[in-house]
């Protein structure tokens, strides 16, 4: 094997050197009523004994995160690579104040363990209850305890995976720009 070539990479970038895990739809409901979706992409298992945990990393300042701390429960849908065009609508506006699903004419069905719509063609979702928030800078680490799941067989295959804004993938294809 030939010698690798290593370039700088500025610290401020270092993140996207681990940033390449499957991208979620955290669905959630706001205190006035409202079904809510943002995009997330720093997500991870934490536990699973007695049950599968999970945790991902949400700015306080979102609507996604008052909605999670008033209403104590969440789901995380898995989109697929062909839901991308989902995934960068749905992260470019705020919930605040405003129906995403009936804006963005998201076809939806409801979550069963958790008050929560879940899109249409995801490759499964987790519903969860909240665990808790940990405040660290200007972001909140958020854990949950999954109550039910869902997913198609080899779910993995068809998840979206984003590095960076112009860099996404899924086994066997892939978006460069």
């Amino acid at each position: 094997m030939g010698a690798m070539e290593y370039r700088d990479v500025p610290a401020e970038d270092a993140y996207s050197l681990l940033n390449c895990g499957g991208v979620v739809l955290v669905c959630t409901k706001s205190p006035a009523g409202t079904y809510d979706l943002a995009p997330i992409a720093w997500v991870s298992p934490l536990d699973y004994e007695p049950t599968s945990r999970v945790l991902f990393v949400c700015d306080p300042a979102h609507a996604t995160h008052g909605n999670l701390l008033a209403r104590g429960e969440f789901a995380l849908a898995l989109p697929t690579f062909d839901q991308m065009p989902l995934v960068g609508a749905a992260g470019s506006s705020s919930g605040r104040g405003r129906d995403k699903y009936a804006e963005l004419g998201i076809s939806a069905f409801s979550a069963e363990a958790v008050d929560a719509k879940i899109p249409e063609g995801v490759a499964g979702w987790l519903e969860c209850r909240l665990l808790r928030t940990v405040a660290e800078g200007s972001s909140s680490i958020v854990m949950g305890e999954v109550l039910a799941a869902r997913a198609v067989s080899d779910a993995w295959k068809l998840r979206l995976h984003y590095v960076s804004e112009s860099v996404a993938y899924a086994p066997g294809k892939a978006l460069q720009a």
